[in-house]
């Protein structure tokens, strides 16, 4: 991907404060994201003894996704990418009910197609200690259109 110095992770995901899981960005290219996340007490996904359930995996791998494309967009486009929308999950396999409080994650999503409207189909893996914890695969959609958002449809000139 060539950007000289990864982002934070708010940098680059449009996720702020306690909704933010990633910690930081490990790698990017024109593949794939690696991040880390510790997992903690203190957001909007954790359980009250610091864990966080293992349907939130999908949450992790869709800020990872969002990353990547925040990567993208900052190297293109010098600003971070409009918001993405999540199509479908596919797969999701989770061998653990929780990830525990203080563990130390590895979130890797790696783009398995794109097309020029913006769909892309990304192959996620949540891992610990060289164990993989879940997988799963994610369809997003990033309007290439900001105005989509809103409710309106550019016309092309």
């Amino acid at each position: 991907m060539s950007i000289a110095q990864l982002p934070e992770p708010a940098q680059a995901v449009p996720h702020q404060g306690d909704a933010l899981l990633l910690d930081s960005l490990l790698h990017a290219d024109e593949y794939r994201l690696s991040a880390a996340a510790t997992v903690r007490p203190d957001t909007a996904f954790s359980e009250r003894d610091g864990s966080l359930p293992g349907w939130a995996g999908p949450e992790l791998m869709a800020e990872a996704v969002a990353a990547y494309a925040g990567c993208r967009s900052l190297r293109d486009r010098g600003r971070t990418a409009p918001i993405g929308l999540i199509l479908g999950i596919r797969d999701y396999q989770c061998a653990v009910a929780r990830f525990e409080a203080g563990e130390a994650l590895i979130v890797d999503a790696a783009r398995s197609s794109e097309d020029e409207e913006g769909r892309g189909v990304f192959d996620c893996r949540i891992s610990s200690s060289g164990r993989l914890l879940a997988s799963g695969m994610l369809t997003v959609y990033q309007p290439q259109d900001e105005a989509f958002l809103d409710g309106e449809r550019r016309r092309d000139e």
